[in-house]
């Protein structure tokens, strides 16, 4: 088997570190208000993989904990609004959470 010279060899490291980019991944995650002050979240990911499973955090201003789910099989978490500020986090695992402001989630 022929070495590889110093150009095959830039060249192959930088083509598989340009395939390992096409493979990432990042959070989408959404919040809105429903009827009768229901909020719905939607989670997944930007290459189109399911979330299902992850964990849903809601807490008050003072990050006390209100209440804590999981994603269904329709890629969705919904709960009832608290009262006051809170916030929504989706838990996406591998520095791919995500957060949502009370603020910030609207009809």
């Amino acid at each position: 088997m022929k070495p590889l010279g110093p150009t095959r060899l830039i060249l192959m490291t930088a083509a598989l570190s340009c395939c390992q980019a096409a493979f990432a991944h990042g959070p989408v995650f959404d919040c809105y208000l429903e009827h009768d002050d229901q909020v719905k979240c939607e989670a997944g990911y930007t290459d189109g993989s399911s979330a299902v499973g992850r964990k849903i955090r809601v807490q008050d201003a003072r990050n006390k904990l209100l209440l804590e789910g999981s994603i269904g099989a329709d890629n969705t978490y919904t709960f009832q609004a608290p009262a006051g500020d809170y916030t929504v986090l989706f838990l996406g695992g591998d520095n791919h959470d995500a957060t949502i402001q009370s603020a910030d989630i609207s009809r």
